[in-house]
């Protein structure tokens, strides 16, 4: 799973409904998540700067890609402890737990288990209002969704107005991809590097290069110009959350499961083969290739 899915669960009203679904995916998963997409973009970007510039990035680091739960997905260290006004006693509750470390252990893991399932589930009819007088929000990823989609509608209307843009579709996605949501990241690394932003950006062609060789930057350009090029698209959150969960899936998965229009756009640009990712439209290619392995 990706932070995409406690996302677009988050959006689902009917309790019954989310807990149908979490079932399915912890099954399936285990709760064995990506590491967050903002995370991958940071680590994207600093090689993509090192490559540009030939330095050694001061943060890249050994990060493990799949981890486990929530906490993994949102790019932070997730887990329980057990503190006290001292600070975390953990150790010293597992060893004068009345019935042995093993069983302390034991009970952390299930305890791990049942908040893994209860943040992928969502809270019962009767726990939300409590939630939201604490100020629990599960609108919050939806309407962010919203705004960046209303982006796109804007970027289309403008496009409609200015056809000269329509040849050079691909660079204004990655434009706008840059300066939306890599600027900030970018800027600290050259900052953490003693470089200026001119040394890299040198026009139109550098702005495509750097951008190609960051994966999911790749996939997201791709995906989001192809919807542009459909002028009957109506752009909507689930848009945007499809796009985020195949940016970071198709680079980095060994396998991804997508509608079929996704598929087809995704191997027209051959990004697939060069990934050297399996992209197929049915889950009947999914238990296939399973089979083969």
């Amino acid at each position: 799973m990706s932070l995409t899915h406690y996302m677009e669960m988050a959006g689902i009203q009917d309790p019954r409904q989310r807990a149908d679904i979490a079932d399915v995916m912890e099954e399936v998963s285990g709760f064995t998540t990506l590491l967050s997409r903002t995370h991958i973009m940071r680590l994207e970007v600093e090689a993509a700067l090192d490559r540009a510039l030939d330095t050694d990035s001061p943060h890249l680091a050994d990060i493990e890609l799949l981890g486990h739960g929530i906490g993994h997905a949102m790019g932070t260290r997730g887990g329980l402890s057990i503190r006290s006004a001292s600070g975390d006693v953990t150790d010293e509750a597992r060893a004068a737990w009345p019935d042995g470390p093993a069983a302390f252990d034991l009970m952390l893991a299930n305890a791990r288990e049942q908040l893994e399932r209860s943040m992928l589930r969502g809270p019962t009819d009767a726990e939300v209002p409590d939630l939201k007088a604490n100020g629990w929000d599960p609108t919050a990823a939806k309407r962010s969704a919203e705004n960046r989609a209303e982006s796109e509608r804007q970027l289309a209307e403008r496009l409609d107005n200015d056809p000269q843009y329509w040849n050079r579709l691909r660079d204004v996605v990655q434009a706008r991809y840059m300066s939306l949501e890599v600027i900030d990241m970018l800027t600290q690394a050259l900052l953490d590097r003693g470089r200026t932003l001119a040394e890299v950006v040198t026009g139109r062609e550098s702005i495509r290069a750097f951008t190609d060789c960051m994966p999911s930057a790749d996939i997201h350009a791709t995906l989001t110009e192809a919807a542009h090029r459909n002028r009957e698209k109506a752009w909507e959150p689930n848009d945007i959350f499809d796009i985020d969960a195949l940016s970071i899936a198709v680079p980095y998965c060994d396998i991804v499961v997508t509608e079929r229009y996704a598929s087809h756009v995704l191997h027209a640009s051959h990004l697939p083969r060069w990934m050297k990712t399996e992209v197929v439209p049915r889950l009947k290619d999914l238990t296939e290739w399973l089979n083969r392995q």
